[in-house]
């Protein structure tokens, strides 16, 4: 009698500990599902930021090109009025070189305005 209730509280124990152990197992494997899950959202949040960098740069690098063009033709221009004497023509002709001036200067608004306006392409 004494054995046989020595093994039930042998058995009582230790079946106490297996299910201990199957619910431990049970939260580890949950666990592991939302790490696995997580893991994937960081990754895929990882690659969106880096394809917006790659974006980003591309777009820094059409931009630099633009700004290169545009002091190359600036250079240009001062080359231009530095041949020329404007006093002496603006005062023999000042309706032409008004004209000119204010033609190139819209020219000028016109070009800045599309190199610098955000296209959603």
């Amino acid at each position: 009698m004494i054995l046989s209730g020595a093994f039930k509280l042998y058995y009582d124990k230790s079946q106490a500990e297996l299910e201990s152990f199957h619910i431990q197992l049970e939260r580890a494997l949950q666990n592991e599902k939302i790490l696995e899950g997580t893991i994937q959202q960081q990754n895929e949040n990882l690659k969106q930021t880096v394809e917006r960098h790659e974006l980003m740069l591309a777009r820094v690098d059409t931009l630099t090109e633009e700004n290169q063009k545009a002091q190359e033709e600036v250079n240009s221009i001062r080359e231009k009025f530095a041949k020329h004497d404007l006093t002496v023509l603006s005062l023999k002709k000042p309706k032409l070189i008004e004209k000119i001036i204010n033609k190139g200067t819209k020219d000028v608004l016109n070009e800045l305005e599309s190199i610098t306006t955000v296209s959603n392409s």
